[in-house]
């Protein structure tokens, strides 16, 4: 406590003074009051001293004005003070009660500080925020966000309900998530549903809602919304399963035509072999009735060259694609086909192939050209009956394909046909398939004859 005149000189100082302010009691004895206040208010000091006096009456704490005081190595502090009017001998005096609130005004700035970043966080956030009463729902404040959001004014908004613009189907949804908050069931919820614009239009929200319970210290409980506008977003995930919906309908009627168009294909390549082999067995009936043996010789050319497209039709029925097939095991086939039915018991043969998808337009050509020369050796080789065939089909550096069928018969006679090599029907047929395989073919006697044959690769691989 501190004791003023009207002149504003102290005549009592406490031991509390000395301590808030630092002074020891001598060294304010007899100064003036204005020594104890911070500069920048001095000026205004001694007329508020003078207006105190002229009409003494008791003011009590907090009253007023913000006070500060200024201590002895300057530093200012925030003060409340309590002034009492007191008659004395000497005349009139005023007692001073001085609180140092620098806690208090410590506090209070916090607060204030705390509560502008909340303002700032809860106006400036992008989303949609409301506080709302957790008795009735009503909305207690809401953020800018949210009024554009459901196009109307905040002013608006103050005071009602979310069910006001919620959508009616999900209602009871809202209503449930809200109850469970409240009886402290769930701590929070987050639901996708529909609220309602100005006009009427619905639109999709992402609400996420808690509960801030009371502190005990007179901060009551309230319920806090974070609401998303999740329309676009939504409808453009609805527009992408609509869409998935559609693609997979159409994949499957795709499924459904093609697995009907491979049952198709698998019916053709059927029909075609059982044909081509219903046309060999005819062949073989009219063979029987020949006896020619020229013609009996022609007729069995023909027959091997329908058996080698069967069997690519074969092929192609009983492949995955009903496109391409492995050429190893067709040409395996074919060699086979093409031994048993020259009926040479003694000669052997043998067929090292690459593995290598063909497709019908390669794999006729190549049966055909196989067939032929596979013939001609059975046919011109081996006089004794036995003897070894080799085919062979490879990649050369050349980034084309290799085929070479040679046997290790006696070669070509003198008084050999002249389709070997030659002008004859099969030769033709040798160099047509050849020319439609784009590739070019060598002959060379070497211990037997060897036939090299250099082909384009197909298209395809």
């Amino acid at each position: 406590m501190i004791m003023t005149g009207a002149d504003g000189r102290i005549v009592m100082v406490n031991a509390q003074t000395e301590r808030l302010f630092g002074y020891e009691r001598q060294a304010l004895l007899g100064q003036t009051i204005e020594k104890l206040v911070p500069e920048r208010f001095r000026h205004a000091h001694p007329g508020l001293r003078t207006a105190f006096f002229a009409g003494p009456t008791a003011r009590p704490m907090g009253a007023g004005r913000d006070l500060f005081g200024l201590q002895r190595d300057g530093r200012e502090f925030p003060i409340e003070i309590g002034l009492n009017p007191i008659e004395t001998d000497e005349g009139p005096m005023v007692l001073a009660a001085i609180v140092d609130i620098s806690d208090r005004a410590d506090a209070a700035r916090a607060l204030a500080h705390s509560e502008a970043e909340f303002r700032a966080s809860f106006e400036g956030a992008a989303v949609g925020k409301l506080l709302a009463d957790p008795t009735d729902r009503r909305i207690l404040r809401l953020n800018s966000a949210l009024a554009r959001m459901l196009g109307r004014e905040p002013e608006a908004l103050i005071g009602r309900t979310t069910a006001a613009f919620t959508f009616p189907d999900d209602l009871a949804a809202d209503a449930a998530d809200f109850a469970r908050l409240i009886t402290g069931q769930d701590q929070s919820a987050v639901r996708e549903m529909r609220w309602l614009r100005r006009d009427g239009t619905p639109f999709w929200v992402r609400v996420s809602t808690a509960v801030a319970h009371a502190t005990g210290d007179g901060v009551r409980t309230i319920v806090v919304r974070t609401v998303e506008d999740i329309d676009t977003r939504f409808r453009a995930e609805a527009a992408l399963r609509d869409a998935k919906q559609e693609l997979e309908r159409v994949v499957q009627q795709r499924t459904e035509a093609l697995a009907q168009r491979d049952l198709l294909l698998r019916e053709v390549y059927h029909r075609v072999k059982n044909n081509l082999q219903l046309v060999d067995s005819l062949l073989m009936m009219q063979g029987r009735k020949i006896d020619d043996p020229q013609a009996k010789q022609a007729l069995t050319a023909v027959r091997g060259r329908i058996a080698a497209l069967a069997l690519v039709h074969q092929q192609l029925m009983g492949s995955s694609d009903l496109k391409t097939f492995d050429v190893v095991p067709f040409l395996d086939e074919l060699s086979r086909n093409i031994l048993e039915g020259g009926g040479t018991a003694g000669v052997n043969i043998s067929v090292d192939a690459c593995t290598l998808d063909v497709g019908l337009d390669f794999a006729v050509p190549l049966g055909l050209l196989v067939t032929e020369l596979v013939t001609n050796s059975l046919k011109h080789a081996f006089p004794h009956g036995t003897g070894t065939i080799s085919v062979s089909l490879r990649n050369d550096d050349a980034g084309k394909l290799v085929l070479i069928v040679a046997d290790d018969g006696v070669g070509p006679p003198a008084d050999a046909p002249a389709e070997r090599p030659g002008s004859g029907l099969g030769s033709r047929i040798i160099r047509n398939l050849v020319g439609q395989l784009d590739g070019t073919i060598s002959v060379r006697n070497d211990r037997g004859m060897t036939t090299e044959i250099h082909l384009a690769m197909p298209e395809h691989v």
